[in-house]
C-alpha cells in the first residue's frame, strides 16, 4: 500500500474515533463514511477479509468487498463473490418446508415417521420440532466413520449422515422436552423436502427460492454443482487453505453473495415465496410440550423460530442467524420494524466466538444506532504469526513485548491469542516455536491453568516428559478440576486414566 493510501486510512481512522465519541447523524452519506472508516481500519490490519452490505428501509447505505477470494493467485473479492454461508442456510431450508406446507404437501405437525421411520423416535418427532430444535436430536455431525484427523471426511453427503443416524445413538432427550440446537434435524428436513417434492434439494432451492428472487449467484451444494465463478476460497486466520469440503444440505451447504442475501431480505417483505401469514410462523418462538417457549427471551438469550434467532419487544423486532464452516463465517441480520439489513460474509479466519464477523456486526450496529463505540483491538496472534514467518521467532517475541509495553490498548493480548498461535505451530509439529509461545503465555498469565496445560502438551508431544509432568502438575494446582491434566499425568507416569 502506498504512503498516500496509508495517510488516508489514518485520517479516516482519526475521523472515526472522533465521531464515535458523539452521536452519529442519521444522514445516509455520513453513515456510509463512518462504516468505510471502520471497514478500512479492519481490512488494513488484516482483521477482515470478506464482503459487507448494510441497508436501511430498502436502500443500500454501504456495500464493499475487501481482500482476496483466492490468496494463491491474488484474485480479489468482489460484491458478487460467492461465499459459504454456514448455518445461515437453515432459514432457507425452513423456507422450503414452508413452501411445501403452503402447497398442502405436508404439515408442520406431520411425524417424521411418515417420511423416515428408520430414525429412532421418529413416530414422536414432528417437522415443527425439527425446525425449532426441540426434537431431542444431538447437535451432530460426529460419527467416527465420517471423521478424519479431527475433521469431516471430504465429500460426505446427507445420505452418509442419515446412514450414521440409523447406526448410532443420536438422541439426548425425548422430543419436545427442551431446546437443543441440532444439525441432524436440518439434514432430515432437507431430505423431507426431496422426498415430498421429488426434486433434489439444490434443484428445489433454485426453482422455488433463488430464481423467483433473482438470486442468480446463489446455489445449494451437491456433488454435481458447477463451481460458481468467482467463488471465494476458505482460509484460516493464518492464511492456510481451509475450504468447503462436504456436500451436506439443510444445516448448511448454501453459497451466496451479499447482493443476493439483500435480495432475500427484500423478498421476505413480499409474498413472492409464501404469504406473510405463513412467514410469521418462522418468526415465532418454538414451544415445548408444556406450552412454554423453547427459549426464554432475555438480554442475553434469543428465541428460535424456523431457522431464525429472534427477539421482539416494544423497541425492536429482530430476526437473524450466524454461521460458519471451516474458513467461512457469516452474519445475516434483519431488524424488521426499521427494515435494517446487515450482511457480513468472511472467508478467512473463522474461530468460533472470535470470528471477525462478530466484531464487525457489533460495530456496525453501534454506528447505525448512533451509539459511541470502540474499534476492535488488533489480534496480536496475527502480528506474531506474520513476524515469525518473515523474521523468525526471536524478533517476533521482541515485537510482542514492545507492543505490549507501548500499544497495549491497540492490540488484543488476551490469553487465547498466544494459546491459539501456539496450537497452530503445534499442529505443524514445529515444537520449538510452539513451546516458546506457550511458555510466554505462562509468563504473561501465571495464574491461568490452561496455559500450563498447553505447555505440558507441547512438551509431551516433543518427547520431553519431565517438563510435561512439571507443567501439567502446575496446571492441576491452579485448577484441581482439570481432568485433562490429571489424565495426562497418569499417562506420563504409566498409569491408566481409570487408576
Amino acid at each position: 500500500m502506498g504512503k498516500n493510501m496509508v495517510h488516508i486510512r489514518i485520517l479516516l481512522f482519526l475521523v472515526f474515533i472522533a465521531l464515535c465519541c458523539h452521536a452519529i447523524s442519521d444522514d445516509a452519506n455520513n453513515m456510509g463514511e463512518h462504516i468505510q472508516a471502520l471497514m478500512g481500519y479492519l481490512a488494513d490490519n488484516d482483521m477482515f477479509n470478506g464482503a459487507v452490505l448494510v441497508a436501511n428501509k430498502g436502500e443500500i447505505l454501504y456495500q464493499k468487498a475487501f481482500g482476496f477470494a483466492n490468496l494463491e493467485n491474488k484474485e480479489k473479492l468482489k460484491l458478487h463473490s460467492v461465499f459459504c454461508i454456514g448455518s445461515v442456510a437453515k432459514q432457507f431450508t425452513a423456507m422450503a418446508i414452508m413452501i411445501l406446507k403452503e402447497r398442502k404437501q405436508l404439515a408442520y405437525e406431520d411425524k417424521l415417521a411418515q417420511f423416515f421411520p428408520q430414525i429412532e423416535n421418529s413416530e414422536m418427532i414432528t417437522l415443527r420440532q425439527l425446525l425449532t430444535h426441540t426434537s431431542g436430536l444431538k447437535r451432530g455431525i460426529d460419527f467416527p466413520e465420517l471423521k478424519v484427523n479431527g475433521g469431516w471426511r471430504d465429500g460426505i453427503t446427507n445420505q452418509d449422515v442419515f446412514d450414521g443416524m440409523t447406526k448410532h445413538k443420536v438422541f439426548d432427550f425425548m422430543p419436545g422436552e427442551k431446546y437443543s440446537y441440532s444439525n441432524y434435524g436440518y439434514i432430515l428436513l432437507a431430505m423431507v423436502v426431496e422426498k415430498v417434492s421429488g426434486l433434489s434439494f439444490p434443484e428445489f432451492m433454485k426453482r422455488f427460492v433463488f430464481d423467483p428472487l433473482k438470486m442468480k449467484n446463489s446455489f445449494a451444494i451437491d456433488k454435481n454443482a458447477s463451481q460458481a465463478t468467482p467463488r471465494a476460497i476458505g482460509y484460516d486466520i493464518f492464511n492456510e487453505k481451509n475450504d468447503f469440503n462436504i456436500f451436506t444440505n439443510g444445516p448448511g451447504g448454501i453459497f451466496s453473495t451479499v447482493e443476493d442475501l439483500f435480495r432475500w431480505d427484500q423478498g421476505l417483505y413480499t409474498e413472492k415465496l409464501v404469504s406473510q401469514e405463513t412467514l410469521n410462523d418462522a418468526f415465532a418462538s418454538g414451544l415445548l410440550n408444556n406450552g412454554k417457549p423453547s427459549r426464554t427471551l432475555s438480554d442475553s438469550t434469543w428465541g428460535y423460530g424456523f431457522g431464525w434467532l429472534l427477539r421482539k419487544n416494544d423497541s425492536e423486532n429482530i430476526v437473524w442467524h450466524d454461521g460458519g464452516f471451516n474458513g467461512f463465517s457469516a452474519v445475516f441480520y434483519r431488524e424488521l420494524n426499521k427494515k435494517i439489513c446487515i450482511v457480513i460474509l468472511c472467508n478467512k479466519g473463522q474461530m468460533g466466538a472470535n470470528a471477525p464477523v462478530y466484531a464487525v456486526h457489533e460495530a456496525l450496529l453501534k454506528i447505525l444506532k448512533g451509539e459511541s463505540c470502540e474499534l476492535p483491538k488488533i489480534p496480536i496472534l496475527i502480528k506474531m504469526h506474520d513476524m515469525i514467518e518473515k523474521k523468525g521467532l526471536k524478533k517476533s517475541l521482541a515485537t510482542y513485548h514492545a507492543l505490549k509495553n507501548k500499544k497495549a490498548n491497540n492490540y488484543d493480548f488476551s490469553v487465547n491469542q498466544l494459546n491459539n498461535l501456539g496450537y497452530f505451530y503445534l499442529g505443524k509439529k514445529n515444537f520449538v516455536d510452539a513451546i516458546a509461545i506457550f511458555k510466554l503465555n505462562t509468563e504473561i498469565y501465571p495464574a491461568n491453568a490452561n496455559t500450563f496445560d498447553s505447555l505440558g502438551e507441547a512438551y509431551m508431544k516433543n518427547g520431553q516428559d519431565d517438563l510435561a509432568i512439571i507443567n501439567y502438575e502446575k496446571s492441576l494446582v491452579l485448577n484441581p478440576k482439570n481432568k485433562n491434566a490429571e489424565d495426562m499425568l497418569k499417562k506420563l507416569h504409566g498409569l491408566s486414566a481409570n487408576e
